[in-house]
């Protein structure tokens, strides 16, 4: 127990008082007539001045009252387990503290465990406490502790900052469900945290509990942030050089006018800088030239120099790979240009692609090799290839599109490739001799592959083309059918997803004469997406972003070697993966910079990047926080320093009250035994 104002202990002398009086107070003398005295003879009295104590209980009881009165003045707090007499101010506080990128500048930090700190040592031995730090990711740091050395060792030796964005409502989430076991009644929420917007963009209606008190011990956000909020570059390069121009979109927190440099690092080389002047938005947009390449996989960075709190926004790391074309190869219904023109055409058009076409006569001329060969489009064929060869192509991992026209011969078709091909020819449908002029493709699943790219914006590019012919096809049952003209008949099939390889079934051909459909705009990127995809090629990105999940299996595409061979080094070069734990599917990106994946066909790289929105370091009004998180009854003392906070806890454990209420009792008591023993002398005297 300890005492909030120990100077009126000093009233404890004051118990001599009663002592004195037991000790020298005088009997009254009662006087007696008597005759005269003339004939007695005098003696001596023989006189002494000690005294002894009498009525022990009753002084007792006095002295009692006089101590409970002096305590109580004192404002005793209970600080034992055995003196807290009142359970019911017992707490159990969980220590919330937000450790995203925005409070990770030093100051910042420093002040969060400062708080931390304060918030332990006040917790009491009737209080319980746990630590949990969140970003966009909660981690509990400790289970319930009644012991403030135990938390603040784990303060000390866990608790770190992150790079993460914020996330108030999972963050607040975890600790009120920690809460629901803490074995005190009064439950308490501390967060730690810089209120920052844009932690409350995704809070939704969520509230605390009512039963939990929340107290907010909010931090100051630095004046002011410069950050690197986009850069748009490719990773994959075709080219001996990077083809096209690197857009750097730069912005600062809050809007300002600020200047300073910016600087392009290939391979650990600065091969650009430019200046750069914010305008009054706060923005700044700048362009730097290609740059050449070597084969291979290359790194880089832009750096943004200017003296800010937050240093890790102010670079974006990034990786290009200089590759070699893939080889598509084409073959034709005719030796003729004319046939195959529009596709051939479409798939050699921009710049930087991924593959080239190689036209063929005959499949004999193509290496069935997918590692060579990814691709075979099959365009217009009287009849087909052997279906043995391209059936060990696709178990392989081949992909093969087989664009339909006017020299397809239903009976070859479905003879030759009975076993392969997804659907049945039937017949060639007129649609100029019917009621209608042409049709169309209605019925489109916009999030396949082929068609993704037109699911925004320019789904009428497609839907509007006008188809005047088209084989009517009978599809499978273990057929995927993505596109379908109006007349409810599959325009475009590929075999079932479980099986090795891509065949994709195009009925409406790749020329002009059944369609205007090589005159559109969507004919080159539509072509481009589905040859892309048949081929299994996917583009990796040249940067990643803070939490985002990596998956190991593209990586490590076509590598034999056993699963513990694979090896990840975060940018300080450690391991990601212990040497004894089974490889996982994916691991998250945790800090900026770039991530070593080795394996034994290869040695690749990953960037990763800080989150734009969480280097914006605005904060909103405490208020504002406590109505999106927070009920009015759940609402504590906010801000609270060390004494305030010492007392809070005063008023939650005070027992001055009991105190007072046992020194009345003791004075009720103390005079019923006066009265008693007052009663019991005075028949002695008589």
């Amino acid at each position: 127990m300890q005492f909030l104002s120990p100077w009126f202990l000093v009233g404890a002398l004051a118990i001599g008082l009663p002592i004195f009086l037991h000790l020298f107070q005088k009997e009254k003398k009662s006087s007696l007539s008597f005759a005269s005295l003339m004939f007695l003879r005098r003696l001596p009295v023989k006189q002494t001045r000690r005294r002894r104590l009498k009525y022990l209980l009753l002084l007792a009881l006095r002295c009692l009252a006089f101590l409970l009165i002096v305590a109580a003045f004192a404002r005793p707090v209970a600080t034992g387990a055995w003196l807290n007499v009142n359970p019911l101010a017992a707490r159990s506080v969980v220590i919330l503290i937000d450790r995203s990128m925005s409070v990770s500048q030093t100051s910042a930090w420093q002040e969060s465990l400062r708080a931390a700190r304060n918030q332990i040592q006040s917790l009491g031995e009737g209080d319980e406490g746990m630590i949990i730090q969140f970003g966009q990711l909660v981690q509990t740091v400790t289970g319930w502790e009644t012991s403030p050395e135990i938390l603040l060792e784990a303060l000390q030796s866990k608790v770190r900052p992150s790079y993460e964005s914020t996330a108030y409502t999972e963050g607040m989430r975890a600790a009120a469900e920690q809460l629901q076991e803490a074995r005190n009644r009064k439950k308490v929420i501390f967060l730690i945290t810089d209120l920052q917007r844009e932690g409350l963009a995704s809070s939704g209606a969520w509230k605390a509990p009512p039963e939990v008190t929340v107290e907010v011990h909010s931090l100051e956000a630095p004046d002011e942030n410069l950050y690197v909020q986009q850069v748009r570059l490719n990773r994959d390069v075709f080219t001996k050089k990077y083809p096209n121009p690197i857009l750097v979109n730069l912005s600062t927190s809050p809007p300002r006018q600020i200047e300073g440099e910016v600087q392009l690092f290939i391979s650990g080389e600065m091969r650009d800088r430019q200046s750069f002047q914010t305008g009054e938005n706060g923005s700044a947009l700048l362009t730097f030239d290609p740059f050449e390449l070597e084969e291979g996989t290359t790194r880089g960075r832009i750096v943004a120099i200017y003296a800010d709190p937050l240093q890790a926004d102010n670079t974006f790391h990034f990786v290009v790979e200089r590759q070699s074309p893939r080889i598509i190869a084409l073959i034709a219904g005719s030796k003729s240009d004319r046939d195959a023109f529009f596709l051939e055409r479409a798939l050699s058009a921009g710049e930087n692609l991924p593959y080239s076409v190689k036209r063929r006569n005959s499949l004999s001329q193509v290496n069935l090799d997918p590692s060579a060969t990814p691709l075979l489009i099959l365009d217009n064929l009287p009849s087909l290839p052997s279906a043995s060869a391209i059936e060990g192509y696709l178990e392989k991992g081949g992909g093969v599109i087989v664009a339909l026209g006017d020299k397809a011969r239903s009976e070859a078709y479905n003879q030759q490739w009975k076993d392969l091909l997804p659907a049945r020819l039937l017949e060639r449908r007129f649609v100029r001799s019917g009621k209608r002029p042409f049709t169309s493709m209605t019925e489109i699943s916009w999030e396949h592959p082929a068609f993704a790219v037109f699911q925004d914006v320019y789904k009428s590019t497609i839907s509007t083309t006008q188809f005047f012919s088209y084989w009517k096809l009978e599809a499978l049952a273990e057929s995927v059918v993505f596109a379908r003209f109006s007349e409810g008949d599959p325009a475009l099939v590929e075999n079932a997803p479980e099986k090795p390889g891509r065949l994709i079934l195009f009925s409406a051909g790749s020329g002009s004469a059944w369609s205007d459909f090589p005159l559109r705009s969507a004919y080159v990127p539509f072509w481009q997406a589905a040859v892309q995809y048949a081929t299994g090629w996917s583009s990796r990105p040249a940067a990643g972003r803070i939490n985002q999940s990596l998956g190991l299996d593209s990586w490590s595409a076509g590598d034999q070697s056993p699963s513990g061979e694979l090896n990840v080094l975060d940018p300080q070069g450690r391991r990601v993966l212990g040497l004894d734990e089974d490889r996982p599917d994916f691991i998250r990106l945790s800090q900026p910079g770039h991530y070593e994946i080795r394996s034994n066909k290869k040695t690749d790289w990953m960037a990763a990047n800080t989150l734009p929105f969480e280097s914006n370091l605005e904060s909103v009004p405490l208020e504002d926080f406590l109505a999106a998180l927070v009920p009015p009854q759940s609402r504590g003392d906010q801000n609270l320093e060390a004494g305030e906070q010492v007392e809070a806890q005063e008023r939650q454990q005070s027992l001055w009250w009991l105190f007072l209420l046992g020194a009345a009792a003791v004075l009720v008591l103390e005079a019923l035994v006066a009265n008693r023993q007052g009663s019991a002398r005075a028949v002695a005297q008589a």
